[in-house]
């Protein structure tokens, strides 16, 4: 019986070995019982352009290139940090981009699959800046300078953006409980499977006429975890 996996938060960074070795064990291990694998964001730790990035992380590419040719059907869902990925890097891996809010149907069961950031509305800076950074005419600015400035842009973010949230509550850069339920709503699904917050957990909210489940699953740094679709039952574990 083949199984259907889910990761998110990886952050694989090209100058930390320990995180991508720990990705291409994953890989190798769970490969043959692996019939999809879905990614919901954030596989690196920061993604600047496919031509530059594919080259520095050759050995996670030649990984997902190899469970690729073995069958394995791979999915990506763009996440905060690397939501420059494209095409290129699409057709290299054999892996297809799928929306931000993806809704898997499987065994007459409709689940949510998504990053995460989305939920978090009570973050009202970082929903700003999101709009702003996914704008398609910034994309297609950012795309036209060369490599060594668009590093510099990045790391000047990442920089940013962490003495930003180091000076943010735990509570706002959580999801927003009402956003939550807007969501199962809006997408007609009583499960959802995300990543972002780095909080790995399962949520259950009991309601008078349905119960509705959330899987939360950690980044790889601090607390690896994956969930296994299997039989028609959903498990998270730590790696």
């Amino acid at each position: 019986m083949q199984n259907i996996y889910f990761i998110s938060d990886v952050h694989i960074d090209a100058e930390n070995k320990n995180v991508t070795n720990k990705f291409l064990k994953f890989i190798n291990d769970k490969n043959t019982d692996m019939k999809e694998l879905y990614i919901l964001g954030d596989l690196f730790e920061f993604w600047i352009d496919d031509k530059y990035d594919i080259k520095k992380n050759s050995k996670v590419i030649s990984a997902l290139q190899s469970i690729s040719k073995k069958g394995v059907k791979v999915f990506f869902i763009h996440g905060n940090r690397d939501f420059m990925i494209g095409n290129t890097f699409s057709k290299k891996t054999n892996i297809k981009i799928l929306p931000e809010n993806h809704i898997l149907r499987i065994n007459n069961r409709e689940i949510l699959l998504t990053h995460g950031d989305l939920l978090c509305t009570d973050d009202i800076d970082y929903q700003k800046f999101r709009k702003v950074i996914r704008n398609k005419l910034v994309i297609k600015t950012f795309n036209l300078f060369n490599n060594s400035l668009k590093k510099r842009i990045a790391n000047y973010l990442r920089r940013k953006s962490k003495q930003i949230t180091s000076q943010k509550s735990e509570n706002i850069m959580d999801v927003n409980e009402k956003t939550v339920l807007s969501f199962y709503k809006k997408y007609n699904t009583d499960i959802i499977i995300q990543g972002h917050t780095h909080r790995k957990n399962i949520h259950t909210i009991k309601t008078k006429n349905k119960n509705y489940m959330r899987y939360v699953l950690g980044d790889w740094h601090n607390s690896p975890s994956y969930i296994i679709l299997k039989n028609n039952k959903m498990e998270l574990f730590d790696i």
